[in-house]
């Protein structure tokens, strides 16, 4: 066969299965970004020899350990607002109580199980749901994807710093890794 004839014909075989796909929803998307989020961030905190969690490439910047603190951290509380309840990390500061290899295995662990529920249940119909965030004077109304995006942006940020230092330290990052 004629390697031009070839083109149509790998379309027409595969044209069909193309169209039973379903098209992507935003949340199936945003769902589709938290898992890549988990696996980057629980990978990173698994690669970093336990040695390297005190380090910082500048004495300006937080340490590898306090990345984990301050962005789970971050994390438990958009997913409290999106639970409706009192974030359980309030006036805790994990930067500073976390600061081992195994304690921050265990705090990402536990953060991405408090959230993985919140995940799960988002839907088209209840993404634009309006919720309130924050106490007076500071409280705001937001939609409920849009703290999951929050989650995710912010998490991703800080995924860059880490991968940062684990370059500093000779180590594949797990995104690149894969």
């Amino acid at each position: 066969m004629k390697p031009l004839v070839l083109v149509p014909v790998c379309l027409l075989i595969t044209l069909p299965a193309l169209a039973q796909q379903k098209p992507q929803t935003f949340p199936g998307y945003l769902q589709g970004q938290y898992a890549t989020l988990k696996r980057n961030l629980t990978g990173s905190a698994e690669k970093m020899p336990a040695e390297h969690f005190s380090f910082r490439p500048s004495p300006d910047v937080r340490t590898y350990a306090e990345l984990f603190g301050h962005t789970m951290q971050a994390q438990y509380g958009y997913c409290s607002t999106v639970k409706g309840v009192p974030n359980p990390t309030a006036g805790k500061e994990l930067e500073k109580i976390v600061t081992d290899k195994a304690g921050v295995i265990q705090l990402v662990k536990d953060a991405f199980d408090y959230c993985d529920d919140v995940f799960a249940k988002l839907t088209t119909d209840n993404a634009l749901e309006i919720l309130t965030a924050g106490a007076p004077p500071n409280q705001r109304q937001l939609a409920r994807a849009n703290q999951l995006t929050m989650l995710v942006v912010h998490g991703n940020e800080h995924y860059g710093n880490l991968v940062t230092y684990m370059r500093i330290k000779g180590i594949v990052p797990p995104s690149s890794a894969q």
